[in-house]
């Protein structure tokens, strides 16, 4: 069933989330007309206002840790857990423990224009945590676990937070890190239901330990904290970008802007107290902070989990122990696309152990499920004689996934439609924006877009001459994405003259320049179809610097000129590079060839060759410290000069990435296809 239009010019120009009509979306619809009745315009108030309306219900679940076992496999210590059941907090019980924290921060004088940071994974108490300090008007600052030490360094220290709240799991790396940050006092530990804070003994005798259930268990609010009240205006989150493409900036995101965001995503997702929500994104993740507030504003239980608890095979799950979405039985998730791509995987290897006629059975089934669903009780009865044992590793009642990170591919998106019977919607947004910018509807059935604008997000695109992208092209207008209106954030911290460059005031809202190209469809959906800067972010969510990476590739003796190319549905980058003659020959000598005099032609077309460049050029980018993600899994060399007289490069030799990519276009198919990618 189509959905009819998701996105709608209005007066000025601009679209916004539209009705299938055609029509404005209504501002009276979800939590937009409840909030405004209750007055609620902050994170804590949002939280209090689903406490009112939920108070004895399921809130928060998080499973019982029975044992740890550690193995040792390849050299590497491997941690297998053994689970029990989920427990839970109500909702009236989650505010008790968010008004304890507020309380000890109180205490402890933490108040207006202070800041604190969170270092830890998704967990109920993390949520806990930071509502807690914003209770009392504390900016939280959070930094994903995943960053490398000198950003990580680099947020608490920019930041000067005088405190971190974090986790046992991560202290040992916290423990070596805080050498660095003179600034930090007192660190908050989340306890492991085994280990408890863990080991402290590396910890600077400066810094002072407090365990985080000690603070849940003093048993009482100082009545005074009860008095403080934060404010829209509020700064409330400084969150700090994955930090992948180089030093990572803070971006300053106020009560109104995630609030907004909340509504908005209310009016996304078609759910209810009844639905079960299983949480394993990082809550250092704007997506996840404002879907987890909206969802309990709806009275929403969340499960938590982690990426390596998932399912029964995930890393973690030990023999004998059921992953985590056995056990919830969630109906609705958020997800990257790399996770959707490690779950499919998982069936595909599953599959393949069934021998040859029911694998050819089930991909058949796969592949054709859309026609075979419109005949009356037939997808049923396929899904239960097919796809039950699957679907029941993730629970078995998954209704809806929404997609965000990263671009979704057309086949990831409607195998696991298929396989797993739910729909999937696709979301696109940024840290800037409160993570709100656009999203698919459930009844859409159709891939390879973002649908339309979010309710109370205007989007308008703009002319990109370089690009040769303008939004009047036909059939459909293109140019770079500009978000406007309550979700748009304040800016980088500390950092005025890129919030310059990067937002503005216009028409009485303020905007962000996104820096993507898209298009929007007939429908008003956007489709994403490139990128401003040479910032291309993998289907695994991470950016990657596509000149930082030539840049250092460069130094490697034997290339003149390399281009690398990268594809968001992809999780590997690959490259083109121009050689050296000279130091080419040497190479083609190691590996077997006698005729020193071969041609250039001759020597970029040998496979040998190709394998011996690749293989030098990687060691290079381990050499000067490139990620995995930043070093090419496959290299073509080619024969042809890269002059200005050629279009390939400018003429302060910069790389015209659009006639290179045109120029390569096969030759770039062909590495992933041989990739298997």
């Amino acid at each position: 069933m189509m959905s009819g239009k998701q996105g709608v010019l209005d007066r000025k120009g601009w679209y916004v989330k539209a009705l299938p009509s055609g029509d404005e979306w209504p501002q009276d619809l979800s939590l937009a007309p409840q909030f405004k009745q209750a007055r609620v315009d902050t994170l804590p108030g949002a939280l209090k206002f689903g406490v009112d309306k939920f108070t004895n219900k399921e809130c928060m679940a998080t499973r019982k840790l029975l044992a740890r076992q550690r193995e040792t496999v390849d050299g590497k210590i491997i941690e297998k857990l053994s689970f029990g059941e989920y427990t839970w907090r109500k909702y009236s019980e989650v505010l008790e423990c968010v008004e304890l924290v507020g309380s000890f921060m109180f205490e402890l004088g933490f108040g207006i224009g202070d800041r604190i940071s969170i270092f830890a994974e998704t967990r109920a108490d993390w949520f806990i945590s930071a509502m807690g300090c914003l209770q009392q008007r504390v900016a939280v600052c959070t930094v994903y676990t995943t960053l490398s030490d000198d950003a990580i360094v680099h947020a608490l220290t920019e930041t000067e937070v005088k405190m971190v709240f974090t986790s046992c799991e991560v202290l040992p790396r916290l423990s070596r890190l805080l050498k660095r940050c003179p600034n930090v006092t007192r660190i908050v530990v989340m306890e492991d239901q085994l280990d408890g804070v863990g080991d402290t003994s590396h910890v600077p005798e400066s810094v002072s330990i407090t365990p985080f259930l000690q603070i849940l268990n003093s048993g009482k609010v100082n009545p005074s904290a009860r008095l403080v009240n934060p404010k829209s205006t509020d700064v409330a989150i400084i969150m700090y970008t994955s930090g992948s493409t180089g030093t990572p900036k803070g971006v300053e995101l106020t009560h109104h802007n995630i609030i907004s965001s909340v509504v908005a995503y209310s009016c996304q997702m078609q759910v209810d107290e009844t639905d079960r929500y299983l949480s394993f994104l990082p809550l250092a993740h704007i997506l996840e902070l404002a879907c987890e507030v909206a969802l309990i504003a709806l009275g929403i239980t969340i499960y938590y989990s982690s990426p390596f608890t998932l399912t029964s095979s995930s890393p973690k799950i030990a023999s004998g122990s059921e992953g985590d979405s056995i056990l919830a039985r969630p109906t609705y998730m958020n997800s990257v696309p790399l996770m959707l791509d490690r779950i499919l995987k998982g069936v595909s290897q599953a599959v393949e152990r069934q021998g040859r006629v029911k694998k050819a059975i089930f991909y058949a089934v796969v592949a054709n499920k859309q026609w075979l669903d419109r005949i009356p009780f037939l997808g049923k009865f396929l899904d239960g004689l097919i796809f039950r044992k699957v679907r029941a590793e993730l629970g078995g009642c998954l209704k809806r996934v929404v997609i965000g990170g990263a671009p979704l591919s057309s086949e990831t998106h409607l195998n696991f439609r298929a396989i797993f019977g739910c729909t999937l919607q696709v979301g696109y947004g940024s840290t800037e924006t409160a993570s709100c910018i656009s999203g698919m509807v459930e009844e859409d059935p159709t891939t390879g877009h973002c649908g339309g604008p979010c309710l109370n997000v205007f989007l308008r695109l703009a002319d990109w001459e370089e690009g040769n992208y303008k939004s009047t092209d036909k059939p459909f207008p293109r140019g770079e994405v500009l978000i406007g209106g309550p979700c748009v954030a304040r800016g980088y911290f500390k950092r005025p003259d890129e919030t310059k460059e990067t937002f503005f005031e216009e028409g009485g809202e303020r905007w962000f320049r996104s820096g993507d190209i898209a298009e929007m469809d007939n429908l008003g959906r956007v489709r994403i179809i490139d990128r401003k800067k040479d910032l291309v972010k993998l289907k695994h969510g991470e950016y990657i610097s596509l000149g930082n990476a030539e840049a250092t590739l460069k130094t490697l003796n034997v290339v003149d000129n390399m281009c690398i190319f990268a594809e968001s549905t992809r999780d590997k980058i690959v490259a083109v590079v121009v050689p050296v003659l000279e130091v080419l020959r040497k190479i083609a000598t190691n590996v077997g060839f006698k005729d020193s005099d071969m041609t250039l032609e001759h020597l970029c077309q040998d496979t040998c060759v190709n394998n011996a460049v690749l293989k030098a050029l990687q060691a290079h980018g381990r050499r000067c410290g490139l990620s995995r993600y930043e070093i090419p899994a496959a290299v073509r060399l080619t024969a042809e000069l890269w002059t200005p007289d050629s279009g390939l490069v400018t003429a302060a030799l910069k790389l015209r990435r659009k006639q290179l990519g045109q120029q390569y276009r096969d030759m770039v198919r062909d590495m992933y296809t041989c990739l298997g990618d």
